[in-house]
């Protein structure tokens, strides 16, 4: 393998560890009452240039700290302590001055504990330069759902009925837990999503032009789903029960646990959910024939049932200041079985039936997961400098058992001919093996370099399997079973460059990926291997003109590789009529994306994008005409172009009462020469409206109300008629904030349903899909233990982004 780049990079991690840095500062202080009452309290350092700069430090019993070797420049720092008010205050450290004293008085207030930085509650929304987050542990109308559901309710997000997610209007989002791939298809990363519930979410992070440092898997950008973390000192936890209904029973339960000392941090969870879910299909299509046209009518009512469980258990250990080693693993063990009836009504129009067929397809699936992590972190020196080094191992097993049972009757009802029955089974196994590197180095006060290496080994295992039922025995088919081995290995390099000048800021980037594959086919003797070797550079640009006025501009380019299952040319049916089918000859899909940003009074914020996908992998539903059937299969089309507008302005109507509205409009257009007979060419403007209300009726009681309309789009070879939902939501707190109660009410109107036609001249069809969205909850959150604050360490994984192409 010819990586040389990503060595000469090793190198470079080790030539600047004795750089001299320019100016090393002394800072010390006292925080005293204004009576001089000696205060317990924790200071976090920030720097008004960079905002990944931060320290935070704790006064001892006396009152006084102390934090060596502090940087030049402008900063802020804020001061909380348990039953004072909080202070906040900028200033700069000057070159040449080696000692400061910062000391403070507090006021008594009211308890302010919840965070070391923020009293108060956070926005649900927030809008930063290089992306938008959604702070869900602070949403009440997401109390209960699934983080696909919660995906859903995020500005500029969408995800269709069958769990496939879409930023601004493009699919190929990379969505990462806890910044770590989740190497899973669309299908696989839907279930996963499905059993993750909101009561284990903290954000979700959303970037559109991500830098170097991140994979550059994703053309739409990145979904960072954060995960809850204690930082508290001592024995803490919490304890969630939650209940609802809408036609079904659900209910989700967890327990988390956290010790904490000076030397050992020692956590872990467990987290259950139980959801019992209708879905109505149904399809209206019109079959084009040489002399007639046939008529279907296809319709089917499922009833899913699953039952999922987290876990996540881990320990860090401080071996001193600067060191950190920790181990974490985390999985799931799902299980669930479907019912699913229904029937296709054929005949000359859509009112008189010659023939019809009645199904009954059961189904059960099982999923499993194991990972593990093993993490050393090495401060360096108290200017920001850091080395870090992540070992993964992960495994996945999923297991899908599905009976066709079809029954096939005259216009008069009667029996004419025996029913078709057959079975598969679709067996999947994973393992993902992964190491990265990372290195952080303050150059000086106004400028960081970052470096790093990482290599990461899939290998997929797809046995699907095929039978007939010949008389009372099962008979494998050999034509429609198929096993499918797929083994990937890339390996990457990054550099990322930042510089803080007066008013500006600049960050320039390039990521070196070097891909291996092989996909085989066994049954059909098809072997498809690839070796190429890519460059993504970045770059982003930001302006302050004034304290009001911001300016930004950010560029990457990205790809976007098959995910497994879509390589895999097994056929999979739906009905006897509807079946999909994967394409092992699909190519990488790149991106050149470009985004224009403005700020104002850091609440207004616009932004403009441009993006050109070459290659594009996108779903699409197709006729077969000599059998009247339809199958959706996976394609490279020519190009993608794209354009968005996106508003977001947060605003307080009352003192009670505060609102975000978001406004997303996108100009998509897709141009292909190997579809619709040869050409096809489709553009649209299609727009979204989030709107979230926010009301704090009482110290201990608030209430949520959002809602979201879009409009009509074309994606793929689909066209989307336009949809809306509103949701709203009560919580009450008890016991100072220790117990709270969160009653939620999800599309009260139940109107979130998909319906959709076809965008390809050739194929009339009209489908629409309603899902069980009107959902009453209720959930219960009970804190205990020791609340003594300690910030938490963030921790990235090296498989974030393999994960994301399991399906």
């Amino acid at each position: 393998m010819k990586i040389f780049a990503p060595y000469f990079m090793l190198s470079l991690l080790f030539w600047n560890t004795v750089y001299a840095q320019h100016t090393k500062i002394r800072i010390t202080g006292m925080v005293v009452t204004k009576n001089g009452i000696k205060v317990l309290a924790n200071l976090k350092f920030t720097s008004l240039k960079d905002t990944s700069f931060v320290k935070i430090v704790s006064t001892d019993k006396e009152g006084n700290y102390v934090l060596e070797g502090f940087p030049q420049g402008n900063f802020k720092v804020v001061v909380n302590a348990v039953g004072y008010k909080m202070v906040e205050e900028t200033f700069q450290s000057f070159a040449g001055k080696t000692d400061m004293d910062l000391s403070f008085n507090l006021e008594a207030g009211v308890k302010e504990l919840e965070s070391v930085v923020v009293a108060g509650r956070k926005a649900l929304i927030e809008r930063h330069n290089d992306k938008t987050v959604m702070n869900v542990e602070n949403s009440i109308v997401a109390t209960g759902n699934t983080a696909l559901e919660i995906l859903a309710k995020m500005p500029g997000v969408s995800v269709n009925q069958d769990g496939i997610i879409s930023i601004k209007g493009k699919s190929g989002a990379n969505v990462l837990i806890d910044g770590k791939s989740t190497y899973l298809s669309a299908e696989q990363l839907a279930t996963r999503l499905r059993s993750l519930n909101s009561n284990e979410i903290k954000m979700i992070e959303l970037m559109t032009n991500p830098s170097s440092r991140y994979d550059a898997e994703g053309n739409a950008g990145i979904l960072n789903i954060k995960l809850k973390k204690n930082t508290s000192y001592g024995t803490n936890g919490s304890i969630d029960l939650g209940f609802g209904y809408g036609k079904n029973a659900k209910s989700d339960a967890g327990i988390s646990i956290n010790h904490r000392d000076k030397n050992v941090n020692i956590f872990g969870s467990f987290a259950n959910n139980n959801n019992k879910a209708n879905e109505d299909l149904d399809i209206l299509r019109i079959a084009k024939g040489a002399d007639q046209d046939t008529y279907f009518h296809q319709y089917n009512t499922q009833i899913r049932s699953t039952h999922n469980n987290n876990y996540k258990a881990g320990i860090d250990y401080f071996i001193n200041e600067k060191n950190t080693l920790g181990f974490l693993t985390t999985g799931y063990f799902n299980n669930g079985h479907d019912s699913s009836n229904g029937g296709t009504a054929i005949g000359q129009n859509f009112t008189k039936v010659d023939s019809s067929i009645i199904a009954d397809n059961p189904a059960k699936n099982k999923y499993r997961n194991q990972a593990y992590n093993l993490n050393y972190k090495s401060v360096l020196d108290t200017l920001g400098q850091e080395f870090s080094i992540d070992l993964d191992y992960a495994k996945y097993h999923s297991e899908e058992n599905t009976l066709y049972q079809n029954f096939f009757f005259d216009q008069n009802g009667s029996n004419y001919k025996s029913p078709t029955i057959f079975r598969n089974a679709t067996p999947s196994f994973i393992k993902i093996k992964a190491a990265k590197i990372d290195y952080t180095l303050p150059l000086n006060a106004t400028t960081k370099l970052d470096l790093g290496l990482k290599s990461s080994w899939v290998s997929t295992d797809n046995d699907f399997q095929f039978e007939n039922l010949i008389g009372t025995d099962w008979k494998n088919d050999v034509n429609r079973s198929n096993h499918f081995i797929y083994d990937e290995n890339i390996n990457a390099a990054y550099t990322t460059l930042k510089h803080e000048f007066k008013s500006t800021s600049v960050e320039i980037g390039l990521r070196m990926e070097q891909t291996n594959s092989k996909g085989n086919s066994i049954n059909d003797n098809k072997i498809v291997k690839r070796s190429y070797f890519d460059f993504f550079p970045s770059f982003s640009f930001n302006q302050t003109l004034n304290p009001n006025h911001e300016i930004g501009f950010s560029y990457s380019r990205r790809i976007d590789r098959p995910d497994y299952k879509s390589l895999n040319p097994f056929v999979y049916f739906v009905d006897l009529y509807t079946f999909s089918q994967g394409n092992p000859f699909l190519n990488p899909q790149y991106t050149n994306a470009f985004q224009l940003s403005y700020n104002y009074k850091k609440t207004l914020n616009i932004s403009l994008g441009y993006s050109i996908t070459n290659n594009l992998i996108i779903d699409v539903l197709l006729p077969e005409n000599e059998k009247k059937t339809l199958y959706q299969t996976v394609k490279n089309l020519d190009k993608q172009y794209a354009y968005d507008l996106t508003i977001g302005y947060p605003t307080a109507i009352t003192k009670f009462w505060s609102m975000d509205n978001t406004l997303t409009s996108t100009y998509n257009q897709i141009k292909t020469s190997n579809l619709d007979n040869g050409g096809y060419d489709r553009k649209k403007v299609n727009f979204m409206i989030n709107s979230s209300h926010t009301f704090t009726l009482s110290p201990t009681t608030a209430a949520e109300l959002s809602g979201e309309y879009a409009s009509s789009q074309i994606y793929g070879t689909y066209a989307i008629k336009p949809y809306y939902g509103i949701d709203f939501g009560l919580k009450k707190s008890f016991f100072d904030k220790k117990l709270n109660v969160k009653l939620a009410a999800n599309d009260v109107l139940n109107s979130r349903k998909a319906r959709i036609s076809s965008a390809l001249s050739g194929l009339d069809y009209n489908l629409t899909q309603k899902q069980e969205t009107r959902v009453y909850r209720l959930s219960l959150n009970y804190i205990f233990g020791s609340s003594s604050v300690k910030g938490t360490r963030e921790r990235k994984t090296s498989v974030t982004d393999e994960e994301g192409r399991i399906k």
